[in-house]
């Protein structure tokens, strides 16, 4: 039998497909794998909130990692139980810095990403539109500024991110060279026009160390997804890292296996070949005598 006992994965353009969602061949071979007693866990920059359902109404999935490895949740109960987060008087010190270069930002809390009403008015420039736009605009609470911040003084924020536009990378890395310099955080990308501020200690490699540790589980009996910068954290941690086709340059040439792309179900596919059971060898006429 594999001894894959722990599948970790990113969701958007890893496990999901080009609209965001689960196809139904990917819903079908993780059921077959949740049901052979493998592990499962997601491991996204989403929200909780903006986690499919799917996954969330699935009782064999014990944890869901959320946030960029900011907060690891119990899917049954909704209790966080792993917290790296950054103060509200912090992170509004970090927008006052980084808005008048980008005010396309919103801030993690509780669960709820707090988003900043310059994000609809420049949507057109951003390229939001289709099934992201409409979850978005379900999804989140819409501020005028970043002063909501001073009612929440004990607020703990575990991601702040920021949009920028595809067309202007030189922006994103400006915003970076900007934020470089600030001690206590940790600055990432779940996407090439997204650039995320954390906890130093909020990233999928130690979200992935703490699942591990749960379940006794050594690198070899692991495998990660993933696609993006922010997924390396998770992959260099796993025995079995995999890089679906449409994956960053730098991801794929760490990765231990490729798989097709998000938009040909290549993340479950990979996972139904690492999981499935070994067959044991036919027997020749010459053993059977």
């Amino acid at each position: 039998m594999s001894s894959i006992r722990l599948i970790a994965t990113d969701l958007d353009f890893t496990l999901l497909n080009e609209h965001f969602v689960l196809t139904e061949t990917t819903k079908e071979i993780l059921s077959r794998i949740l049901d052979s007693g493998v592990e499962f866990v997601p491991c996204s920059s989403r929200p909780l909130g903006e986690i499919p359902q799917w996954l969330r109404d699935q009782k064999k999935i014990r944890w869901i990692v959320t946030a960029n490895g900011g907060l690891i949740v119990d899917n049954q109960t909704g209790e966080t139980l792993v917290s790296n987060t950054l103060p509200a008087a912090r992170t509004k010190a970090l927008l006052t810095k980084a808005e008048p270069m980008n005010p396309h930002w919103s801030c993690l809390i509780e669960g709820r990403l707090h988003s900043h009403l310059a994000i609809l008015d420049d949507r057109k420039a951003l390229k939001l539109d289709g099934s992201y736009l409409e979850n978005i605009l379900k999804n989140r609470i819409w501020e005028s500024g970043k002063d909501f911040l001073d009612a929440l003084p004990d607020a703990q924020i575990a991601k702040i991110h920021f949009i920028t536009s595809r067309d202007y990378p030189e922006k994103k890395q400006a915003l970076i060279n900007l934020l470089s310099d600030e001690e206590g955080i940790e600055l990432t990308s779940s996407h090439p026009s997204n650039l995320e501020i954390l906890h130093p200690q909020a990233n999928k490699g130690e979200a992935l160390k703490w699942v591990m540790r749960q379940l006794n589980c050594t690198p070899e009996e692991t495998a990660a997804f993933g696609d993006n910068a922010n997924d390396l954290p998770m992959l260099n941690v796993a025995g079995h890292s995999v890089a679906v086709a449409n994956a960053t340059e730098e991801v794929l040439a760490m990765a231990r296996h490729h798989a097709l792309s998000h938009k040909e179900d290549g993340a479950a596919r990979m996972m139904e070949q690492l999981t499935a059971k070994a067959k044991p060898p036919a027997l020749s006429p010459a053993c059977g005598q």
